[in-house]
């Protein structure tokens, strides 16, 4: 699924995923001492070769998506990580204060960002907006909660990154995330359910079409599954047949016609 109005750069490490499912939100930071913005981190992801990816990139001003949230990305040092959760990088180190973390990231997207897969893909349904213990996470991989990459780390091994550090403000993000999950933010206001479930709607037929799926199934802002014929993809096999149907007739002669066409004006 790609997020609709989040700018997409297409990442270099897209890996298969298994089943195509994720559960958990795995928190990152970027550790680059630069700063680098979202969108540099994006473009820099298109052509890295150490196999590390995330689904999405955050900075101050804007959110950058660099993955399809159906693909397995390589963000955690562990199997149980990777294969379970999307990943989000945010630009920062994990030296920065609290206040410097509350002034460095674009709250209200990446809120709205994460709001929108937790409320429209189904393997989020049930998603609880809170971060899980390490003993959460370690008992089930596949748990339906925030956690970071140290968590993993300290579960499953395979890494000796400690981000996105001791002070990331978790309840701030648990906060605005959670008050866009429940629409109470001004950018969620001015959209209606309606207008909700047709960006939803729109989005998920683009998916089908890729998957070439006849029907598609996707989560209503009320929070129920809606199910409907893809429209997409009967669009797409209607032109097929018409380019199909203009190919098979036969071709015309350019000097053919020209020379019909003088013959018209000149009378003969």
């Amino acid at each position: 699924m790609r997020v609709p109005g989040v700018p997409f750069v297409q990442g270099r490490n897209s890996f298969n995923d298994a089943d195509g499912k994720h559960f958990g939100i795995a928190i990152h930071n970027t550790s680059n001492a630069n700063l680098a913005s979202a969108q540099d981190e994006a473009d820099f992801a298109t052509r890295r070769t150490d196999g590390i990816s995330a689904h999405f990139y955050c900075d101050k001003d804007s959110v950058v998506q660099s993955l399809d949230t159906d693909a397995r990305a390589g963000h955690a040092g562990s199997t149980e990580g990777n294969q379970n959760s999307i990943a989000v990088e945010i630009t920062g180190l994990n030296s920065f204060s609290r206040q410097r973390w509350l002034d460095s990231v674009a709250w209200d997207k990446l809120a709205s960002t994460l709001a929108f897969v937790i409320r429209t893909d189904p393997d989020y349904a049930g998603f609880s907006v809170r971060r899980a213990s390490v003993a959460e996470l370690r008992a089930n991989p596949q748990i339906k909660a925030f956690y970071g990459h140290d968590d993993m780390r300290r579960a499953f091994g395979g890494t000796t990154h400690t981000d996105p550090g001791p002070n990331f403000p978790w309840d701030h993000l648990i906060a605005v995330v959670q008050a866009a999950v429940d629409g109470n933010t001004e950018e969620d206001d001015m959209f209606s359910d309606a207008d909700r479930d047709a960006l939803t709607s729109a989005n998920f037929r683009a998916l089908g079409v890729y998957q070439d799926l006849d029907e598609i199934t996707y989560r209503k802002a009320n929070g129920q599954n809606a199910t409907e014929p893809n429209k997409a993809k009967v669009a797409r096999q209607a032109l097929e047949r018409k380019v199909a149907e203009l190919a098979a007739r036969p071709q015309i002669d350019i000097d053919d016609l020209a020379e019909a066409i003088a013959k018209r004006i000149n009378g003969h």
